[in-house]
């Protein structure tokens, strides 16, 4: 293992066995305001709530949430009545529809972004800007531009950032990125990755809605184009909207391109170039790929290929291929061409967390353990940065049908202002970047 990899695998084991024992509130100095950290959370729908959830389950290590943002009222509402009935109190102090009164409250040492993507930058970003740590889920931002941006606010404001690709913190997925880098398939020569189809489906045409009571539906569209609201275009169908997300390539993609790049070494760099050819919509609602196939290449020569699957299961699942055979892992399954490849040095180290999710809670315990220490995250913002451009790479290069270049180190296509014009998306005023 480098260095690098050998830190945060030793820093994640030992946070496994400290979350696999629960250790007492005094070990942590829980009980003194000043080693508590308070989080907020914008966005409480669906991962929203899973990320509630593993905050709250990290009280005992002197995690505190006392705030809830969310445009939609009976969303941010149920958000901080299960707040509450955890705590056995009035904790949830703040109960807002506007991410700026958490993102700017003193009270907040941590903010939780689990928003539609098109909102992620901006949040982040004004919360980085008013000292706050964030976790922000996957993809990291909605375009190349805005992880730029995100990445120097980070650093210039000094600020912890964790990115929500969760499968780093998993035992497999750690195991198999440290074989690799330790060579035991040899030369990589090309990586695949199978990402599950679209879940979600709108017919040919749609009708407008009156907005709901309760939904501030102009702030849920923020910096997005305005458009009618109907219920297939919020909550969790967004992603299929590219002026929201990036469909299944930023969805699903995310997760296996990041532990691709990780194996690789990569993590804060890229491919050289992007050749694509998926399927889009041609009526409806639903604008993002139906078929994605898009290929990156390294300068070292590896190819890394990412595809829909075709065979119905709704999971993804990565495939290295090297001089010394390959291995393929899921979140379900690991398989190599030899057993033997799955047993180095004991083979995966896996933990067991009473009530599950044992990924999600280590992920969130590197955050916080990250907050106290000022080191960086297992899944920094820098490196959710390089694992969401090959995503929005891919879906340039299907849209445009043809092949880029692309130059990891100025962050630009080569010679293709057609291209680059696509790092970047319009904002609604009055949403800027800067």
């Amino acid at each position: 293992m480098n260095s690098l990899n050998r830190r945060n695998f030793l820093k994640l084991s030992t946070l496994a066995a400290g979350a696999a024992t629960i250790l007492p509130s005094k070990i942590f100095g829980a009980e003194a305001p000043s080693k508590q950290v308070t989080f907020g959370f914008v966005g409480t729908g669906n991962m929203g709530s899973s990320n509630i959830d593993r905050v709250l389950r990290l009280k005992d290590q002197g995690a505190r949430a006392i705030a809830v943002c969310d445009v939609d009222k009976i969303f941010r509402e149920r958000a901080a009545k299960r707040i509450n009935k955890i705590y056995g109190d009035t904790s949830c102090k703040l109960v807002t529809g506007d991410f700026r009164e958490l993102t700017r409250n003193k009270e907040l040492d941590a903010i939780v972004v689990s928003t539609p993507d098109h909102w992620h930058a901006l949040i982040a970003l004004d919360a980085i800007r008013h000292g706050k740590d964030v976790f922000c889920e996957k993809p990291l931002t909605h375009s190349i531009r805005e992880g730029q941006a995100l990445v120097a606010a980070l650093r210039q404001h000094k600020r912890v950032g964790q990115t929500g690709t969760m499968q780093r913190s998993d035992a497999s997925f750690r195991y198999v990125a440290d074989v690799i880098q330790q060579g035991a398939l040899g030369k990589i020569d090309h990586i695949d990755i199978l990402i599950p189809a679209n879940n979600k489906y709108v017919g040919a045409t749609w009708t407008p809605e009156a907005v709901p009571d309760g939904l501030d539906y102009d702030m849920w569209l923020g910096p997005a184009p305005f458009a009618p609201y109907t219920k297939q275009r919020t909550h969790y169908q967004f992603r299929y909207i590219m002026d929201y997300a990036g469909g299944q390539t930023t969805n699903w993609g995310a997760h296996y391109i990041d532990i691709a790049q990780w194996a690789l070494s990569m993590d804060q760099s890229g491919p050289v170039a992007v050749d694509g050819a998926g399927e889009f919509p041609t009526t409806g609602l639903f604008t993002a790929p139906t078929r994605v196939d898009f290929t990156a290449t390294y300068a070292s020569g590896v190819r890394l290929r990412v595809k829909t699957r075709t065979d119905g299961i709704y999971d993804g699942n990565i495939i290295f291929f090297g001089e010394k055979g390959w291995i393929d892992v899921s979140r379900s399954k690991l398989k190599a061409s030899d057993d033997a490849l799955l047993t180095i040095g004991g083979g995966p180290k896996k933990v067991k967390i009473e009530g599950g999710d044992p990924s999600g809670i280590l992920h969130m315990t590197d955050f916080l353990a990250c907050i106290r220490s000022r080191e960086s995250c297992v899944a920094d913002f820098a490196i959710g940065h390089r694992t969401t451009t090959i995503c929005n790479l891919g879906n340039i290069a299907m849209r445009l049908r043809r092949p880029l270049k692309w130059d990891p180190v100025k962050e630009e296509f080569s010679g293709d202002q057609q291209a680059n014009s696509l790092k970047e998306r319009a904002y609604r005023a009055p949403w800027t970047l800067l």
